[in-house]
């Protein structure tokens, strides 16, 4: 029996690998171009925070840099990682002095805010984020604007396994979930099903709760 992974990006040779999501430029720009701005015009002495949810995220907002230096900020912005991937994304562009949160999921960046100083917050992201992070932050007294830096959508010709022949099926995100149900038809509970993240994790729970 084998195991299925639906991620984008699949280091382990054994597994089966269908990719469930596929990340492409958003058509029009002009939202995150204006961010950019937004980040690199102020010069107010207010404290500001630049998070990257994703090495996605990195990709496109370093495209609308537009030859800018990504480390061009004043000493009272921070840019702010989730994830060791993440990080070295943003290294890899130029950023420096990245600030990594310490524990890699949406819960543990609301802690890690929780303890710092309160500011504007610009979050680039992908179409289907959830409001998880904003809402916490804005609950803590953080300003905080999202913008749509890249689209995650269903791959126009997703590829369809034998399931009979699968014993464990590995999802990276809800959105490898909701794809899968778009896909299948259902999510078969005689499998081991496995997340990565405690978010995905709740989706996961949330969708069998509703089929019990």
């Amino acid at each position: 029996m084998s195991t299925l992974f639906t991620g984008l990006v699949c280091n382990n040779k054994e597994y089966i690998h269908t990719p469930l999501i596929e990340i492409v430029p958003i058509k029009d720009d002009s939202q995150l171009r204006k961010a950019v701005d937004q980040w690199y015009n102020d010069k107010s002495e207010n404290t500001g925070y630049l998070l990257f949810t994703s090495r996605y995220s990195v990709k496109y907002w370093s495209l609308a840099l537009d030859g800018r230096d990504p480390q061009h900020v004043m000493p009272n912005k921070k840019v702010v990682s989730i994830g060791a991937t993440t990080t070295l994304a943003l290294v890899e562009a130029g950023f420096l002095n990245v600030e990594q949160v310490e524990e890699d999921n949406s819960y543990g960046v609301i802690d890690w805010f929780s303890k710092r100083e309160r500011g504007q917050v610009i979050i680039p992201r992908s179409n289907l984020a959830l409001n998880l992070i904003p809402d916490g932050l804005k609950e803590q007294g953080f300003q905080v604007t999202t913008v749509t830096a890249y689209e995650n959508k269903m791959p126009s010709n997703p590829k369809k396994v034998d399931l009979s022949k699968i014993s464990r099926i590995i999802f990276t995100s809800p959105s490898t979930i909701d794809n899968f149900i778009k896909l299948y038809g259902y999510l078969p509970t005689d499998k081991e099903l496995k997340t990565r993240g405690i978010v995905t994790e709740n989706h996961l729970t949330q969708i069998l709760n509703k089929n019990i």
